[in-house]
């Protein structure tokens, strides 16, 4: 349970991080594209913040005005003598500047890029049928911001490991890049796997521990103090951490902000590539729900996504029995909570095909580290084949009872034995 909400949490952390909560930018009044275009010369940010208030105003009620608030931002955060003109950052020579200087300008290039390609996203996603959007300079625009975009990623330390991956496959475009994504599931899987072997470890022995914490239930039921004290006092002897599972959690968050940095630099070019159904024929006959390449949306995908998560989530034991249905109902509002955010966003196929490699691969993890293990446990204890001893903690005297008497019941499951503390 701690471990789906603990998830859950992390989930919202990244969208809230990543889109803001879609808030739309409070702009400067009157929003009109004359006044945008007057703050471009004295506050460029300013101007960037009105052309994408007039787009969130503008985009139910007139998406001709919202589609040219989009054109006209792109064109000014793109263009090297508007949004990143060197006078707008008081550098006076552009032959001769400090180390300070020529970083200050590359910082604000890229992020002017950056915009200009988000808004051009939003564009086609949300007003492609506009004039604007079906326009051939608009196009051509993409097209150029995309390639310079391209040259500047392409020294960046991410861009060069999913480059090298394509390449050593021969870039081949239905095999080079989704077996690109495939290894670096892997390699993470392997770089992970002893951190995760721990957390299985503690899940099995949480599970075998179930009966203890159950009767602990039962008999302090009236006294909740009494009740977390002798649940603390048994996981202490039997060596288990409840929040075991948090720490892979936490690994998850860097692993993600890695996976979503090396996918966007690298977005035009798993444009070359394709994956079973994401290819451009199925896509002319599907349009808006099949990707014509890994760079584009994919509805499909998105779907096994959300099913491979599922079915990790199902592999996982049940850490209360009585909490069994909550954390069922978890699961299955954490997964349509996911799977809504990526559809609102829609975000290249490449990201989903990663993540359902990965999904699947910590499925096969589960199955047999935690489920096969935990199955044979089940048929031990019901056929009576090994008969472990009671510990102290599982044997606490019932309240009203003699103390020291004993307190074992008929047809009780069988109880592991507490782990031997090292000398």
């Amino acid at each position: 349970m701690l471990r789906k909400i603990f998830s859950l949490a992390v989930v919202a952390v990244l969208a809230f991080s990543l889109t803001g909560c879609r808030q739309a930018p409070a702009g400067i009044p009157p929003l009109t594209l004359q006044h945008a275009q007057q703050l471009q010369a004295t506050d460029p940010d300013g101007a960037v913040k009105e052309y994408q208030a007039i787009e969130a105003h503008f985009a139910n009620s007139n998406p001709e005005l919202a589609a040219q608030a989009l054109i006209a931002l792109a064109q000014y955060t793109s263009s090297p003598t508007g949004y990143a003109s060197p006078a707008l950052l008081h550098i006076i020579d552009t032959t001769h500047m400090t180390q300070a200087e020529k970083q200050a300008l590359d910082t604000r290039t890229q992020n002017g890029l950056t915009t200009a390609q988000q808004a051009l996203l939003t564009l086609k996603q949300h007003l492609s049928s506009t004039q604007i959007a079906q326009a051939p300079a608009t196009l051509a625009l993409q097209q150029q911001i995309d390639s310079e975009l391209d040259r500047q990623y392409s020294t960046t330390i991410t861009y060069r490991i999913i480059d090298a991956l394509v390449a050593l496959t021969g870039r081949m475009p239905a095999f080079s890049y989704w077996f690109a994504l495939l290894m670096i599931a892997i390699f993470i899987k392997l770089v992970t796997f002893p951190t995760m072997l721990k957390t299985y470890k503690s899940q099995r022995e949480m599970a075998k521990i179930q009966p203890i914490l159950k009767d602990i239930q039962t008999r302090y039921k009236d006294n909740p103090q009494e009740q977390w004290k002798k649940t603390q006092e048994a996981y202490k002897e039997y060596g288990v951490n409840p929040f075991a599972s948090c720490l892979p959690t936490l690994l998850q968050l860097p692993i993600f902000w890695f996976m979503f940095a090396l996918i966007r630099v690298y977005q035009l070019h798993f444009q070359h590539g394709t994956f079973l159904w994401i290819n451009s024929s199925l896509a002319k006959q599907f349009p808006g729900y099949i990707g014509a390449n890994l760079g584009a949306y994919d509805l499909p995908i998105l779907v096994l996504y959300a099913l491979s998560m599922m079915l990790t989530m199902k592999l996982m034991p049940i850490s209360d029995p009585q909490m069994a249905q909550q954390q069922r109902t978890t699961s299955y509002m954490m997964t349509i909570f996911i799977m809504y955010y990526f559809y609102i966003e829609q975000w290249a196929s490449a990201f989903l095909v990663y993540y359902l490699f990965q999904n699947l691969l910590s499925a096969a993890q589960q199955y047999y580290y935690i489920y096969l293990p935990n199955r044979r446990n089940q048929l031990v204890s019901a056929n009576g084949v090994i008969t472990l001893t009671s510990s102290p903690a599982a044997a606490l005297p019932s309240p009203g009872t003699a103390q020291g008497k004993d307190t074992a019941r008929p047809n009780q499951p069988p109880r592991p034995r507490p782990k031997r503390k090292k000398r």
